[in-house]
């Protein structure tokens, strides 16, 4: 499938810029199915990338690829000029590169304040956790009002929250994020990206990963339309926003605004 790329700034050129997310030629799949070939994606530093697509094409398969928690088939994964493809997920999670994904895979038998403070001791450094856990509780309030509760006992949004609190505890240089908007309602959501922009504003590099491409689109700073395991469109946010039938056309009803 050809992809259609509309107005590519000079920055997304991965020989352009070093420093950032390198994906080339990518094949990664499941058995005997295949379901990314030879993708080539590149996350600048400091800018927000999203990922949006149909079900089943292959995005959550491109992070976990990235993350280690799926090993590519072949293509090659730099981060910062590091090749990190191959490596076990612990050691890129040491690089920086943090993955929460669409199961959020908190400790539900554990507290808020339990799951956070796992994460602080990942990091096997000494120290006070008491700035870190300040950090992430002015971001999401309600965790500090219910770091006493048991995490299983959370509503969903509550959930995807701790989640991505866990994963800002670890000092993320790359947050990948797999559809943090899913099944939750429209004022969760809301406040989720609130959180998501004020991370973007101290320079975070993201990789966002979204069923709701309009609300992607709106957000981030550059996106890529995946169908099939291929990148068949991409763009700005400018260029990709004020043609809206070029989303429809790849995602039909998945482009819609959730309620």
């Amino acid at each position: 499938m050809t992809t259609l790329t509309t107005g590519t700034p000079p920055m997304h050129t991965p020989d352009v810029a070093r420093r950032g997310l390198h994906v080339q030629g990518l094949c990664a799949g499941y058995g005997k199915a295949l379901v990314l070939e030879n993708l080539d994606l590149f996350v600048p530093e400091g800018q927000v990338v999203a990922v949006v697509g149909p079900n089943g094409a292959g995005k959550s398969t491109l992070v976990r690829s990235i993350s280690g928690a799926l090993k590519p088939r072949s293509g090659s994964v730099r981060f910062h000029g590091e090749t990190i493809s191959g490596l076990a997920s612990h050691q890129i999670a040491r690089r920086g590169i943090l993955h929460v994904p669409e199961t959020r895979d908190i400790f539900g038998g554990m507290t808020v304040w339990e799951n956070l403070m796992v994460a602080f001791d990942n990091l096997n450094e000494p120290g006070n956790h008491k700035s870190a856990f300040d950090a992430v509780y002015e971001l999401f309030p309600i965790l500090h009002e219910f770091s006493s509760r048991v995490a299983g006992n959370l509503s969903g949004g509550q959930q995807q929250m701790l989640a991505i609190a866990r994963a800002l505890i670890g000092r993320p240089k790359l947050l990948m994020l797999d559809e943090p908007s899913l099944g939750l309602a429209a004022l969760v959501i809301k406040d989720i990206y609130i959180a998501l922009e004020r991370l973007r504003k101290t320079g975070l590099t993201v990789l966002l990963v979204e069923q709701n491409a309009r609300m992607a689109v709106a957000f981030a700073d550059y996106s890529v339309v995946l169908a099939n395991g291929a990148i068949v469109l991409q763009g700005s946010r400018e260029l990709l926003a004020a043609d809206d039938n070029l989303i429809h056309h790849y995602l039909g009803g998945t482009a819609r605004q959730t309620a």
